[in-house]
């Protein structure tokens, strides 16, 4: 299994061009294993003292020397069973199992012939199929040829009389008096006279019933029998409700409630929300929270003009602005937009008391300005980049705001804190302290990374560094949410999501606007919790701030300080191996080599209390984060005084939370307990058993999902887009109950 040898080895080898070798080859020498851009990996070929090989083989009459670079990736087992070479490949992502299906699916193999006529100068060419021997064989042998699983019934959808009939003029009577049958409209019989058929959506049916050849269902007699319910079999055959066009609208949104109603008997059922028969089946899911309107946002803003004021309005109006997607912005803020600009209306007249001034187009203008000012704040765009109309106003002003926001800190404040504060440093606080001011008054270019275990009272620190930079009158951005006037890393630089598959990201920051601006002047810049940020983040930045100040320094010449504890979890890459999530970690960037690494080593706690026990815990969780405890079969062998192993999960739930249905209204008793697990699955495994517990009445509250556009409702109906949850997303189906806990982010 060695390639070539080609490249500067061979030049004559068929697999170079270009001077290229065009299937990569050597390739690169990596410890671990990694995945690629592109969804193929980049097998571990390991480097000289690492357990590299060699080999002498005669090339052209030459020895030539081969190492791990040259080897194609292969089985040995299967090499060896086949005799042959085979070339294995591991298969990570759509890119790659496109390549293996495209094979399957291409048909047999093809080739084109001629067929000359001596006594005709025209020449015809002809495809033909050519048939090998082992696929004649397969196919005399009966042998099938290809396989679909599971089946699939498709059912139809139409509105009440719509069905297609086709008749000529001996039956159009016979026709017109009993119109055909469809697996709708015996969907509505079955639930008349089926109980079980009672408790399915349409879609269900072919699992439990099969279409007949009268144009019934009928109970299968084959499969696996549902619990309580002896005469009823289930299999594997999935039903597909047809996609209707969002142009029938009625239709569509019949389609949409047969996803949702169990059991219904009429048309007129599905329309009947709490009683109440609706004149339409888009009225029917509108009333039943199935398409997207801003009710609820209208009565959002209703409820709140009763007790807030209007800048509370407008810092409302801003968060449905940004966060909510309102289907139409414009209408919500002229329903609205006089409580929002009451304040500006009062002003006005304090300052003309001789005049009553009524509510007019400069006022609202006014107030769409305060409004757009806080939109910009907290997303960094203005109105019309959300689907709205900016107002009238001075746009030299815009850049200003962000800076505005940064400075706009009382002085006295701040040196209250940091009278206050400076005094209470320990010996390792203070050198930090200390070092890090020095780099901010020389103006060195320099990255420091402080390394703060739990308990350490980085935090402290961290808030007395910003506070004494801000009390000079100087900018010190925080990037974090736990930090005085800190935001995310995402919000403060503008960085690309996909930032992981980007060769040479950068932050989304043009010159000349208002963050461009803040961040030349900036003096310090604070990033804690680093060490779940990409390495890519930090690089985008030191780009970013080169070409804003104009200069090859680090950083643009600005301080940057990076806080974490690298003993805690890393960052996230999705469906990626241990090795990707090193790769991608910030030690592993070619900035890191330039980073001054700083400690803080006293426990804060301990030190408050002089507890043994508690230090002793803190040695504990420090021996953990740095592997020092031993593994036996990938588990750590915890302290015996400090194990406690549960082998249920009721177990777990009973003694984590004992009694819930009695404490489960206390919120002090809720905060002091919590169950984490490493998967948003199981997460949502252990919410559901502690919601059924609860003594509340469970209520269901679904999301609206669409398409961005219209052509693709078709390839993506409803139904399937309900079935997504992307990571940080809620579920389709939120379910609730009083005393639930509920955390908004």
């Amino acid at each position: 299994m060695i390639h070539g040898p080609c490249g500067n080895l061979n030049r004559l080898s068929p697999y170079m061009k270009d001077g290229k070798c065009i299937k990569q080859y050597p390739r690169a020498l990596i410890h671990d294993t990694l995945t690629a851009d592109d969804g193929y990996p980049q097998y571990r070929r390991r480097m000289p003292g690492l357990g590299e090989h060699f080999a002498i083989i005669q090339h052209g009459g030459t020895e030539i020397e081969i190492d791990n670079r040259w080897i194609v990736p292969y089985c040995p087992l299967p090499s060896k069973i086949f005799n042959t070479h085979l070339n294995v490949k591991y298969c990570h992502s759509i890119k790659s199992i496109k390549y293996i299906c495209k094979y399957i699916h291409k048909g047999s193999d093809q080739a084109a012939f001629v067929i000359e006529n001596s006594r005709d100068e025209v020449t015809i060419f002809q495809t033909g199929r050519y048939i090998s021997s082992n696929e004649a064989v397969w196919r005399i042998l009966g042998l099938p040829v290809h396989q679909r699983h599971p089946s699939v019934t498709h059912l139809s959808v139409h509105l009440e009389n719509g069905q297609r009939v086709y008749f000529n003029e001996e039956n159009i009577k016979q026709r017109a008096q009993e119109p055909p049958r469809t697996t709708l409209t015996e969907f509505f019989k079955a639930c008349q006279n089926d109980e079980f058929a009672q408790t399915l959506l349409y879609y269900q049916m072919p699992t439990y019933y099969t279409w007949t050849a009268q144009k019934k269902w009928q109970s299968r007699k084959q499969g696996k029998v549902v619990e309580n319910w002896p005469h009823i079999c289930a299999s594997d055959v999935l039903g597909r409700v047809y996609t209707v066009y969002p142009t029938n609208l009625e239709c569509l949104h019949l389609r949409i409630l047969l996803h949702k109603v169990t059991g219904p008997t009429l048309f007129q059922q599905l329309r009947t929300v709490d009683g109440i028969v609706c004149s339409t089946f888009k009225e029917a899911c509108l009333n039943r929270g199935l398409l997207e309107d801003d009710r609820q946002w209208r009565n959002t803003l209703q409820e709140a003009s009763v007790s807030d004021s209007p800048s509370q309005l407008r810092n409302l109006f801003a968060i449905i602005l940004i966060s909510c997607n309102p289907s139409d912005p414009k209408q919500l803020w002229l329903d609205h937009r006089e409580s929002m600009s009451d304040d500006v209306c009062r002003q006005l007249n304090q300052l003309q008391p001789q005049i009553s001034l009524d509510f007019t187009a400069e006022i609202f203008n006014k107030a769409l300005t305060l409004l757009e000012g806080k939109v910009i704040n907290i997303s960094g765009k203005r109105l019309e980049q959300h689907g709205f109309t900016s107002p009238c106003r001075d746009l030299d002003l815009l850049p200003q705001t962000e800076l505005l926001q940064e400075t706009n800190y009382v002085m006295a404040k701040l040196d209250r804190i940091v009278s206050s504060t400076e005094p209470n440093l320990t010996f390792d606080q203070d050198s930090v302290y200390g070092k890090i001011l020095k780099a901010v008054d020389d103006e060195l270019e320099a990255i420091f990374f402080l390394d703060a275990p739990g308990g350490t009272s980085k935090t402290f620190l961290l808030n007395l560094l910003l506070a004494k930079i801000r009390s000079n009158r100087q900018v010190a951005l925080a990037v974090t949410s736990l930090l005085e006037g800190g935001r995310t890393s995402h919000s403060m630089f503008k960085l690309p999501l996909d930032m992981g598959h980007l060769k040479t990201p950068v932050c989304n920051i043009r010159k000349g606007t208002g963050l461009a601006q803040l961040l030349q002047t900036t003096k310090l810049i604070v990033w804690d919790e680093c060490t779940m940020a990409h390495k890519a983040t930090m690089e985008a930045l030191n780009r970013t701030l080169k070409d804003l100040y104009n200069s090859d320094k680090l950083m643009g010449g600005v301080c940057v300080l990076l806080a974490g504890d690298f003993r805690q979890i890393l960052l996230v890459i999705p469906r990626g191996t241990p090795a990707d999530e090193l790769k991608a970690c910030l030690k592993n960037s070619y900035l890191w080599h330039r980073v001054e690494v700083c400690k803080l080593t006293t426990n804060m706690r301990v030190h408050m209390r002089g507890d043994d026990a508690l230090g002793e815990f803190s040695a504990q969780l420090l021996n953990i984060g740095e592997g020092k405890l031993p593994v036996n079969n990938g588990l750590i062998c915890l302290p015996d005084n400090c194990r406690f192993i549960v082998d249920t999960e009721d177990n777990l739930l009973q003694k984590v939370y004992p009694n819930i249905h009695e404490n489960y209204l206390q919120h002090q008793w809720l905060k002091e307990r919590v169950i984490l697990a490493p998967k948003n699955d199981t997460v949502d495994h252990i919410n559901q058993l502690l919601l059924e517990k609860s003594p509340g009445t469970t209520t269901s509250f679904l999301s609206i999902d669409c398409v961005v556009e219209e052509n693709d409702s078709v390839n993506y109906p409803a139904e399937f887009l309900n079935s997504l949850q992307p990571a940080s997303m809620r579920p389709h189906n939120l379910q609730l109950c009083v005393g639930a806990p509920v955390m908004l982010l």
